[in-house]
C-alpha cells in the first residue's frame, strides 16, 4: 500500500510531499494539482508496462498523454529534472528524469529501488490495479479484449474509460464479492447482482444485463414492473440514464477489487444525484476499510460528506482516511493540506474553499454578506 508520494518539478508541483492512506481523497480548486497526482502514477505505470521505465518516462500512451517536456515540467523550475519518489509497503521507489522541453519522453538520470528486486510485485505495476478517469463515457458498443479481462482482470486499458466493463461483468459476473461490500438489499453475493443492488441505490428497480454480441459486448437496462413479476422491455445503453452508465464501471471496480489492490478513480460523482453520490461514497469507504487502497479525485461535497458520514458511523476509521485539500501559493505551486476529522467526522482544521460554497450562497441569499 502506498503511504507517501514525493513529486518535484512536475506540472504545478514544485516540491510536494503527500501522505496516503487506505482511502485518499484529492480535492480543491481547479488547476491546483489534483489530476497531476494521478498522472504521476499513470506515467510511471505506462512507462513500466512499455518496459521503458529503466531508461525513460513515456509522456504519451494509452493511460495518460500530457504532451512534451515543456508541458510536464513545473513552469518555474530552476533545474531541468523531474523526480517521483514513492514509499509503499516499507519499500522506496525513486526515479529522476532529465527534462528535454521538445521531446515526448524524459531520459532516466537515476533510480533507487529499495525493494530487494520486488518492483514487479508493486501494485502500481501489476494487475492489482484499476484506473477510471473523469473522461469515461457511456459506450454504446463496449470493447472486447479477452486477455485484458480474463487474464489481467482489467476493466480499462484506454485512458481509464471503463470500455471493458460489459465484458468484465459478462465474464466475472458470477464470482462472489467480498462480503464486507455486500448490499443487503440483494440476497445474492455474486458480482453482477451486487452491482445491480448498488446501482439501485442510484436508480430504484433497475436491472443490468451484459450481453455478448458477435464481435463485442453490450449492456441492456430494464426496470422491474411495479406490483407484478417480471421486467419491462430492455433499453440499450444510449437510452439509459447517464448516471447509471457513468457509475457502472466505478461500482464494478470497487466490488470486484481484492485486498491490497490499488484503485485510482477520478470524479466518481459524475452525473449522479446527491443521494447516489452519498451512497457511492459509502461503498468507497467500505472498500478502503476492507484492505483495498482507493485514491479518488472529487469536486463533490456529497462524496466528501458521505465519507465523513462513513467515519461517523464507523464504516471506516478516521485513521484510514487522508483528505488532501489542494490550492496554489503565490508562485503558482501546489500546496496540499491534510484535513483532519474527529471520530464523529467533524472537520478539525477548516480551510477556506473546502466545500463551503453552499454556505456562502445561502448567506448571500439571506443578505448576510
Amino acid at each position: 500500500m502506498i503511504t507517501e508520494l514525493h513529486i518535484k518539478n512536475f506540472k504545478s508541483h514544485a516540491d510536494s510531499l503527500l501522505k496516503f492512506k487506505p482511502l485518499t481523497v484529492l480535492t480543491g480548486l481547479n488547476g491546483s494539482g489534483k489530476s497531476s497526482v494521478i498522472q504521476s502514477f499513470l506515467l510511471l505505470r505506462q512507462s513500466y508496462k512499455k518496459q521503458r521505465l529503466n531508461e525513460a518516462l513515456i509522456l504519451n500512451d494509452t493511460l495518460c498523454s500530457i504532451g512534451i517536456g515543456k508541458d510536464a515540467i513545473y513552469q518555474s523550475a530552476k533545474e531541468d529534472f523531474m523526480q517521483f519518489e514513492i514509499k509503499a509497503d516499507n519499500n522506496l521507489y525513486s526515479w529522476k528524469f532529465l527534462v528535454s522541453e521538445s521531446k515526448d519522453f524524459l531520459l532516466l538520470l537515476q533510480s533507487k529501488i529499495d525493494s530487494d528486486g520486488k518492483i514487479n510485485n508493486f501494485q502500481l505495476f501489476t494487475n492489482d490495479f484499476q484506473y477510471l478517469s473523469a473522461g469515461r463515457l457511456p459506450e454504446f458498443k463496449y470493447e472486447r479484449n479477452d486477455l485484458a479481462v480474463e487474464s489481467e482482470r482489467q476493466i480499462s486499458l484506454r485512458n481509464g474509460y471503463g470500455e471493458l466493463v460489459a465484458q468484465y461483468l459478462h465474464f466475472w459476473g458470477k464470482e462472489n464479492i467480498n462480503p464486507d461490500l455486500r448490499n443487503n438489499n440483494s440476497s445474492y453475493n455474486d458480482l453482477l447482482n451486487q452491482v445491480i443492488a448498488w446501482e439501485r441505490e442510484i436508480c430504484p428497480n433497475v436491472n443490468i444485463n451484459p450481453q455478448k454480441t458477435s464481435e463485442s459486448y453490450t449492456i441492456h437496462y430494464s426496470f422491474d414492473r411495479m406490483g407484478s413479476i417480471g421486467t419491462t422491455d430492455e433499453y440499450r445503453t444510449e437510452n439509459a440514464a447517464f448516471g447509471l452508465t457513468y457509475a457502472l464501471p466505478v461500482i464494478t471496480v470497487l466490488l470486484s477489487a481484492k485486498k491490497d489492490m490499488l484503485l485510482l478513480i477520478e470524479n466518481p460523482e459524475a452525473h449522479l444525484h446527491p443521494k447516489g453520490q452519498s451512497k457511492l461514497a459509502e461503498l468507497i469507504a467500505l472498500a478502503a476499510n476492507s484492505g483495498i487502497q482507493v485514491i479518488i479525485e472529487t469536486h463533490s461535497d456529497h462524496i466528501f460528506n458521505g465519507i465523513r458520514k462513513a467515519v461517523t458511523f464507523n464504516k471506516i476509521k478516521k485513521e484510514k482516511v487522508a483528505l488532501l485539500f489542494f490550492e496554489l501559493d503565490e508562485n503558482n505551486s501546489s500546496v496540499a493540506t491534510e484535513i483532519n476529522l474527529s471520530d464523529k467526522g467533524r472537520i478539525l482544521n477548516y480551510k477556506k474553499g473546502l466545500f463551503d460554497q453552499f454556505d456562502d450562497d445561502l448567506d448571500a441569499l439571506l443578505g448576510l454578506q
